[in-house]
This record gives C-alpha cells, sequence and structure tokens, in this order.
C-alpha cells in the first residue's frame, strides 16, 4: 500500500472504531465458528492441518493474528451484544469423542471487554474473558432445531443467549489446557508458518 493508502485506512479504522461499543452492553450473543483439531480431544483450533490460528485464546481474543470472519468481528463489535460464542464441529473419530464426531457444538466464548486494532492496521480483533468447555460438556446447536446446522453467523437474543450460558455455567473452564495442547502440537505436530506475537 501506498503512503496516502495507508494513511487513508488508518483513518476509516480509527472512525470505525468510535463506532464500537463496549460498555453498557446485552446479555445478548453471536456466534464465531472455528476448525477443530481432529488429533486433538479438546475444542482447540486446526493447529496441525490447517495450520488455523483463530481463534487466539492464549490471548483471549479472536481475530487476533489473521482476520478471519471480519464481517461477522465487526459486527460485533458494533453492537450491544456481549458474547462471542465459539463454536465448532467435532473432528475427532476417536473414543470417547466419536458420539459427538460431526456435531456443531458451542465448546465457549468470549467477553467484549476490548477492541483490538491488529495486522499494521488492516482489522479489528475482541479481546475480552474466555471460557472453553470440553465437548462432553458444550452446548449443542442441534437444542435450536434443524436449522441450526446450516448456521456459520447467527445472533442470539437474551433469551437464547441466556440458555446457552446456564448450559455452560456449571462446566469447567479448560482453557488452560486448551493452550497446553496447542502449545504441544506446535512444538512437535508440526512445523509453523508464521508465528502469532
Amino acid at each position: 500500500m501506498t503512503c496516502k493508502r495507508v494513511q487513508a485506512r488508518n483513518a476509516e479504522l480509527r472512525g470505525l472504531g468510535r463506532e464500537f461499543q463496549t460498555t453498557n452492553l446485552k446479555r445478548e450473543g453471536r456466534l464465531q465458528f472455528f476448525f477443530h483439531c481432529p488429533q486433538s480431544s479438546l475444542p482447540i483450533r486446526d493447529v496441525v492441518g490447517r495450520k488455523k490460528k483463530e481463534p487466539h485464546i492464549e490471548k483471549n481474543a479472536e481475530n487476533y493474528c489473521k482476520k478471519c470472519y471480519q464481517n461477522n468481528i465487526i459486527g460485533f463489535l458494533k453492537s450491544r451484544e456481549k458474547y462471542l460464542f465459539l463454536f465448532t464441529k467435532c473432528a475427532n473419530r476417536k473414543p470417547p469423542l466419536h458420539e459427538f464426531y460431526g456435531e456443531r457444538l458451542i465448546v465457549g466464548y468470549i467477553t467484549k471487554e476490548r477492541c483490538l486494532i491488529r495486522g499494521n492496521h488492516h482489522h479489528f480483533a475482541v479481546q475480552g474473558f474466555t471460557k472453553i468447555v470440553s465437548f462432553e460438556d458444550a452446548f449443542p446447536l442441534s437444542k435450536f432445531g434443524p436449522r441450526a446446522r446450516y448456521w456459520r453467523m447467527k445472533t442470539f437474543d437474551k433469551r437464547e443467549t441466556s440458555v446457552i450460558l446456564e448450559h455452560l455455567a456449571p462446566a469447567k473452564n479448560i482453557r488452560t489446557e486448551c493452550i497446553r495442547e496447542i502449545s504441544r502440537w506446535n512444538q512437535t505436530g508440526f512445523k509453523r508458518d508464521s508465528p502469532c506475537k
């Protein structure tokens, strides 16, 4: 990008950033999809096959390293919604997860606390408290009916958000275990393309 184009883009992002809501949030949310790592029994992003970097739970963030469904993130940041629900399709066929294989599950959420401008001012990220639960404790999207199998992005009203949160509330937060698993695969499972700092 030329200097003038970079300056124009930075001004555009700053202007957009003023529209973002991080206070007086409502008990509402939206979905954010990620690819599950089939080699793992934990609900982590596919760091092995697809070399995914999002959601970046190490930093309690989504879109921290890479722009992913940016329109969904911008919509979330502009809204009064508080919860970004992380969902995936279980890709592990081995017991005991074989019963969840192919099922679309909400495995956690990030609460909207901060908006970050990332990637040399080219995209936005959301950061906040992050809770990740096991597949056994995850919320099956099928509870919302047969249409849910087609959802990639979806907003939830207060009632739907409450149903999800009540389901996830008693579950243990396994974020730390997931970070250890991501780290283990980063060290032994594949050669990393470009680290995210």
